[in-house]
């Protein structure tokens, strides 16, 4: 009888324990017909050779199609930890993308969060919070002045630490060592240049107000500064981008140097029960060579339309058009959040 009672015993701390852990499988599918005249590597000529077909995980989709799972456990005393580990999917063809979109592991309290490893940028945690659309991959903001002049929203290898949100002020810092500061990924790296990312936000109702500032040792400050109001059914947003260090890519994504971007955007959202129309407008105030001020590059005014139309709230069908850099790239699709 007594052991039958120990091994009770046993079994109810141990759903008590299993009970605080929990592991959550997410993702996105998102695919649609489009068009995409853009050339990363020759600002303002088109492609050659371009036709409307699918696009997965191209220029004009909604978002990037993933697989992700999260994991928390409750250790009690209001700590916890947790993981995140995500993946990017070809969705026309099922394969996985080629690289991993977060891989960390984090510990929080009434501290803040500290965490560590592939995850995404203060500076684009910054930016999201006024970024009209939900920074979209057709974002206006992203693909003039890239991620606060990153082409990448994540770091690799990233310590970071989030305060706790005090009257609806917060503020993130990351820190990238010298020894993991990839030239692969980040063009100003070099050797023996560290990185540090951060952003001061203010989140207050339909008010969002974000500063993002990152930096590579020994180059040049990126920084944004945005808001966003929602007044119900109309939303605005505005920001000034001051990409100093703006990274410029192939068409493959890879980095393959750096010039100076600076701008602003300001767009509206109206929203009418299931539907919302939006238009985004960035114009440039300087393009020009990085580290000399002599060499100039043209110009540009660029915008984006969007409408999409709610199926559930998980599900969406949207219709863009990007004019980015003299060329026109536009599409349809569906978005599944699953």
């Amino acid at each position: 009888m007594k052991k039958s009672l120990i091994a009770l015993a046993v079994l109810a701390a141990s759903g008590a324990a299993l009970a605080q852990s929990s592991v959550t499988l997410y993702g996105v599918v998102d695919l649609g017909v489009g068009r995409v005249d853009y050339d990363a590597e020759n600002l303002g000529v088109k492609l050659r050779g371009v036709k409307t077909q699918m696009q997965g995980n191209a220029l004009v989709n909604n978002g990037v199609s993933r697989i992700g799972f999260r994991g928390v456990e409750d250790l009690g005393g209001g700590l916890k930890v947790g993981f995140n580990y995500e993946q990017g999917i070809n969705a026309e063809s099922g394969a996985a993308s080629g690289y991993g979109r977060q891989a960390n592991v984090w510990v929080e309290g009434g501290f803040g969060q500290f965490k560590m490893g592939r995850a995404l940028t203060p500076s684009y945690n910054g930016m999201e919070v006024w970024e009209l659309l939900g920074a979209p991959v057709y974002s206006v903001v992203g693909n003039t002045y890239g991620y606060v002049g990153k082409v990448s929203a994540r770091n690799n290898s990233q310590f970071s630490y989030k305060t706790p949100v005090f009257g609806g002020f917060s503020g993130e810092i990351g820190f990238v060592t010298k020894g993991d500061c990839n030239s692969d990924f980040e063009y100003s790296c070099g050797t023996n240049n560290h990185k540090l990312d951060a952003n001061v936000a203010y989140v207050n109702g339909p008010l969002g107000v974000a500063f993002s500032a990152n930096k590579v040792s020994k180059a040049k400050t990126n920084y944004a500064l945005g808001g966003k109001y929602d007044f119900g059914m109309f939303t605005l947003a505005a920001s000034y981008n001051d990409a100093r260090n703006h990274e410029t890519r192939s068409n493959e994504g890879k980095v393959t140097g750096v010039n100076r971007r600076s701008g602003f955007t300001i767009g509206g959202l109206v929203k009418f029960d299931n539907v919302s129309v939006a238009l985004d407008v960035a114009r440039d105030t300087k393009h020009q060579n990085a580290y000399d001020s002599t060499v100039k590059y043209k110009k540009y005014t660029n915008a984006v339309v969007e409408a999409k139309y709610a199926l559930s709230k998980r599900t969406f069908v949207y219709a863009d058009y990007l004019r980015l850099d003299s060329t026109n790239n536009y599409g349809i699709g569906l978005r599944h959040n699953f």
